[in-house]
């Protein structure tokens, strides 16, 4: 007669292996618990693994943007200040102008006056040269070269790249592939004066306003009225000389404050993006605690009651067979 009777090492193959599948479960539930993750190798769930290492990526990625937006925007900030500082001291000097100009002034208020603008000029120079970050706003490519300086002569000159030069430009990406540039020149800002036919912006400005008055004051002195008049005619051609740097200035102003708007707009996409992908990674891998306790202690009494019945079933002995 046939029997279907399932033999004694068959039978402890099959508890063998439900041991191990429960002490498995019970091993992984564990991990989980103790560590609030989902996944704690691939082998747990290789698709949600890929994704949260993409998703990891991806937030790094995000966390340089915005490290280097800030930065930019820090920058930024200290460029705006110094251009509106520079306006201002510009303004002091066209005022000055106006006043060396009504041509009523004797020769002690033209010494005063020169004297002011002489000052305002190793102002604008100190303003020229500040650094951020251990680089020189203003000096284009050139960060770590001081970019103006007054010479014996007493001339401005200008050390750092050219605005006419494309590699003045210093950028920072803030997205994926995004640029922003976030420096000028000095040159498109304060201008320099190498001499009398090699001048520009308010230092040229400042400098020819200077020469200027040095001329009536010298005229004055040599009671010489046509090198007065020509003196007082240069100094002038200075005013408007103030009036298109300061329009200079405002325009660099503008620019870099629709870059600065730009960054902020930035920033907030990207903690916005940060949020939802950290929400999304969390759904990937963070583990709901309750559910997990009440799946682990299921796993434990599975455990436990596979060993209990590999105990039983393997404490028989042959007679428990025999009828």
């Amino acid at each position: 007669m046939y029997s279907n009777r399932i033999s004694t090492s068959a039978r402890y193959d099959l508890l063998t292996k439900d041991i191990q599948r429960n002490e498995a479960n019970y091993n992984r539930l564990t991990e989980q618990l103790a560590s609030g993750k989902k996944v704690t190798k691939i082998t747990d769930d290789p698709i949600a693994a890929v994704n949260i290492v993409n998703t990891n990526r991806q937030i790094g990625q995000i966390e340089t943007f915005n490290k280097n937006a800030q930065l930019a925007m820090e920058e930024l900030d200290t460029l705006d200040d110094l251009m509106e500082l520079a306006t201002g001291y510009l303004n002091q000097a066209w005022d000055k102008a106006v006043q060396a100009n009504n041509g009523t002034y004797g020769k002690s208020s033209l010494e005063a006056l020169k004297v002011e603008i002489d000052e305002i000029t190793k102002t604008m120079v100190d303003l020229a040269n500040t650094e951020f970050n251990d680089n020189f706003i203003f000096g284009g490519a050139n960060t770590k070269l001081t970019p103006y300086e007054i010479d014996d002569n007493g001339n401005v000159l200008y050390h750092g790249t050219k605005h006419d030069n494309p590699d003045y430009i210093r950028q920072t990406e803030v997205a994926d592939g995004v640029y922003e540039v976030i420096n000028t020149t000095g040159d498109i800002v304060f201008g320099w004066y190498n001499g009398e036919d090699d001048y520009s912006g308010v230092m040229g400005a400042l400098k020819v306003l200077s020469n200027s008055l040095q001329e009536v004051i010298d005229a004055k002195n040599a009671k010489d009225s046509a090198a007065e008049e020509a003196g007082y005619k240069k100094m002038f051609s200075t005013l408007d000389m103030f009036s298109n740097s300061h329009n200079d200035i405002v325009t660099e102003q503008t620019k870099f404050g629709g870059v600065y708007n730009r960054m902020e707009m930035t920033e907030s996409t990207l903690e916005t993006n940060t949020e939802n992908l950290t929400s999304y990674l969390s759904s990937l891998q963070d583990i709901d605690i309750a559910s997990a306790a009440s799946k682990w202690l299921q796993a434990q009494y599975s455990y436990q009651a596979s060993l209990q019945v590999a105990a039983s079933t393997m404490g028989m002995s042959l007679l428990n067979y025999m009828s």
